[in-house]
């Protein structure tokens, strides 16, 4: 299996190459749409049009921590004829068999993901993430490190939460919102 890294621009790309070693996954190439590519192998940094002078047609997996970036990727890498990859789920998160994961979702290690949760597609959840059960988070969704969401939380499409934020049980966060770091979010 490989894969392409779209969007390497961000220090969390690094984070993607080491869960797809871990994992066995090939990184066919790292597509560099604008800055400075920061990923380990340079050697298989491509623009995107040099994708397909390669012979690269490598399911993707877009590399960016806002969700805007990463819903902007995604719109160019299927403009391109580009296919998202399964969920990307690095063997030190816990994940129960009760959950669904959408497609193009990256889940980094540390990670804890309770029973009957719900991920949308293209999102990121990020180290030492806990997401308690029955809760459902919205596509283009991004989780910082360390923040912890009580059961039954409902985030919406396209928000953000901050590193180190806390969610209190039954809480529902709308849809591009963004919560800080660090922010305690009760009723």
């Amino acid at each position: 299996m490989s894969i392409i890294l779209f969007g390497v621009r961000t220090p969390l790309v690094v984070d993607y190459e080491e869960t797809c070693r871990r994992l066995g996954v090939d990184v066919a190439a790292g597509v560099s749409v604008s800055g400075t590519p920061r990923m380990l192998d340079r050697s298989r940094i491509f623009p995107l049009d040099g994708l397909a002078d390669a012979g690269i047609n490598s399911p993707y997996i877009t590399c960016a921590f806002s969700s805007t970036r990463r819903k902007e990727l995604h719109e160019l890498a299927l403009e391109s004829g580009l296919k998202p990859a399964e969920a990307l789920v690095d063997p030190a998160a816990v994940l129960p068999q009760s959950i669904r994961v959408g497609r193009g979702t990256y889940i980094n290690a540390g990670a804890v993901i309770g029973g009957a949760c719900f991920i949308g597609e293209h999102v990121l959840i990020n180290r030492a993430v806990s997401v308690g059960h029955h809760s459902v988070v919205g596509d283009f969704v991004s989780i910082g490190p360390g923040a912890t969401l009580a059961s039954n939380i409902h985030i919406g499409d396209g928000a953000v939460i901050g590193a180190g934020a806390v969610v209190v049980p039954n809480i529902r966060i709308g849809e591009n919102a963004v919560i800080g770091a660090g922010s305690l979010i009760r009723q």
